[in-house]
């Protein structure tokens, strides 16, 4: 547990996404290879067995690269998205110290001044 506490003062934001990016293309590159493989190896096996063959339009097989593809796309998005918080995130929590600092001036400045109206 302390070392996912730790995790994101070790790593920035951007760190952090490179890394999830680099995994998921990793990830997805060798699937995407193997379904390629698969795309005419067993058309001549299909023709002599007198097996009926799947139009190129009814293959499931042949879905299988925009399949990733959108996969791909869903997870770039995600994470495109979590890095889009976590920065507005951070903006947010830098303009709420900056209020609070601005608060306390404002509160020490009106404890410092005497009360010249109580006279």
């Amino acid at each position: 547990m302390s070392f996912i506490s730790k995790l994101p003062k070790r790593f920035s934001t951007p760190a952090v996404f490179a890394i999830a990016v680099v995994a998921m293309v990793s990830a997805t590159i060798p699937i995407a290879a193997t379904v390629g493989a698969f795309d005419g190896g067993s058309a001549g096996a299909a023709s002599s067995s007198g097996a009926p063959q799947a139009q190129s339009g009814d293959d499931a097989e042949a879905n299988l690269p925009y399949l990733f593809a959108v996969y791909a796309i869903t997870w770039a998005a995600f994470f495109g998205h979590a890095f889009y918080m976590s920065r507005r995130q951070r903006e947010m929590r830098n303009e709420i110290a900056a209020l609070r600092q601005l608060l306390e001036r404002q509160e020490n400045a009106d404890r410092s001044e005497p009360d010249s109206g109580s006279g």
